[in-house]
């Protein structure tokens, strides 16, 4: 018996202390948890976020928290606390993604530079069952003052479907700047001529918007910290011109089928055809040219008054189109350019210095091309018979870039012509003209 007991208690001792090394291995592990930084701000801005990736393969995360010291003075920002399984079940986080909410005046910190630690414990019970501890620390400005917007632009005075200038000064380098008109935020880029920190942007005022709402500035800084400012400026009021348009079954045989090759979804007899292509493949090819004529060159690459090609003009900007089909009103559109004709494959000039950004078929508006100005400034070139250039080739004003044709929807040979002004028609009217150049671009510059 006694032999039997002491053989048991052998047994036992082997098993606690088997239990008791697996114990200590499993919860006295002295890996302590991963940090790595997902996301940290330029600077600490009112209200800015860091964003981390922590991980403890063995016990698991305990906490996670956030300090800051700046001169001397530490600021503890709650995290995040884990709730722990019991031992025997190994059931804890191995693994998170957490985000850190900073803001600077409610922790009472001010411009200056600062120190952030991120801080991060494990389940393990070392340290009196307080785990592994590590930390990372990130040094980081405080910015917590709004950028400053001075405007130097004086004239604002915009037409309905027209375009205009603004340029502005920031006392410092800005993260995103911009103005916004109505739903349209217009790009702002840097002019050098100006001096530091100094921007300009094009603006554009919709056919048919005659209120659109404020025009405002806004700059967001490399902290987040955010600004606007009021833009001062006056619609002119543009009459639009009502047209009568015949639809022939001349015309529909003519056009409909080859137009119908490139959009399978086009059915139905021709007249169903044409409306179908003049309003649902009009809004999708809409879409696409005006889709080209966003984010363009950051800089100015035009000089002076845009060429207007010689000949008639048959059709002016934003033209209220009504289409009649053996005396039956059948449709309506607006047309968004200028038509001019001259003789039959009439040489086509560049408007403008610019780059080629698209130059091949595109829908009612068959061979056309598509210049980019620069900043946010685009014409366009349409019914083409011949085109003469390539996308990404630079050209210069006045050069040859096709020849006038009647590709497309086109009922006669002519050359239709737009221009826009990041994403939106613009009358190309006020282009040809120098000295509305002058005193609405130009004189915004100075």
């Amino acid at each position: 018996m006694a032999r039997f007991f002491a053989w048991f208690a052998t047994i036992l001792l082997v098993l606690i202390i088997v239990a008791g090394g697996f114990i200590w291995w499993l919860q006295f592990e002295n890996q302590p948890p991963v940090i790595k930084p997902l996301h940290v701000p330029n600077a600490l801005g009112i209200e800015s976020v860091i964003k981390v990736e922590i991980s403890d393969n063995r016990s698991g995360i305990r906490s996670i928290r956030a300090e800051v010291e700046q001169d001397g003075r530490v600021v503890t920002i709650p995290g995040k606390e884990y709730k722990l399984p019991p031992f025997y079940e190994r059931k804890g986080v191995l693994h998170d993604t957490v985000t850190i909410e900073i803001r600077p005046i409610e922790l009472g910190l001010k411009d200056g530079e600062a120190v952030v630690k991120i801080i991060a414990t494990d389940a393990s019970w070392r340290n009196g069952l307080q785990g592994n501890m590590s930390a990372v620390e990130i040094k980081i400005p405080v910015d917590i003052t709004p950028p400053r917007i001075a405007i130097k632009s004086t004239v604002h005075n915009i037409r309905m479907g027209g375009a205009g200038l603004v340029s502005f000064g920031i006392n410092e380098k800005p993260l995103k700047v911009g103005i916004r008109l109505g739903n349209v935020l217009f790009p702002a880029y840097a002019f050098s001529k100006q001096g530091s920190h100094s921007y300009i942007a094009l603006v554009a005022l919709p056919h048919d918007k005659k209120n659109p709402g404020p025009m405002l500035i806004e700059v967001e800084d490399l902290a987040g910290n955010k600004s606007k400012a009021s833009v001062a400026y006056s619609v002119l009021y543009r009459r639009s011109k009502v047209d009568r348009i015949n639809i022939s079954d001349s015309f529909l045989q003519r056009k409909m089928p080859d137009l119908a090759i490139h959009y399978p979804e086009v059915k139905g007899s021709l007249l169903e055809q044409f409306l179908i292509i003049n309003n649902k493949i009009r809004k999708e090819n809409n879409q696409q040219l005006l889709s080209l004529c966003r984010n363009g060159t950051p800089e100015i690459l035009w000089h002076g008054s845009f060429v207007r090609m010689p000949g008639s003009l048959r059709a002016r900007f934003a033209d209220f189109r009504h289409y009649f089909y053996k005396g039956k009103e059948i449709d309506q559109a607006y047309h968004m350019g200028v038509d001019i004709a001259d003789r039959t494959h009439s040489p086509v000039p560049a408007g403008n210095r610019g780059k080629v950004v698209f130059a091949g078929f595109l829908g009612i508006y068959g061979n056309t091309v598509v210049l980019d100005h620069g900043i946010g400034l685009f014409s366009t070139y349409s019914h083409l018979s011949q085109i003469n250039v390539n996308r990404g080739d630079m050209v210069e004003r006045g050069q040859t870039i096709g020849l006038t044709g009647l590709t497309g929807l086109a009922g006669g040979d002519h050359l239709h012509y737009g221009m826009a002004v990041n994403g939106i028609f613009v009358n190309p009217v006020e282009w040809w003209d120098m000295k509305w150049i002058r005193d609405h671009i130009l004189a915004n510059l100075i």
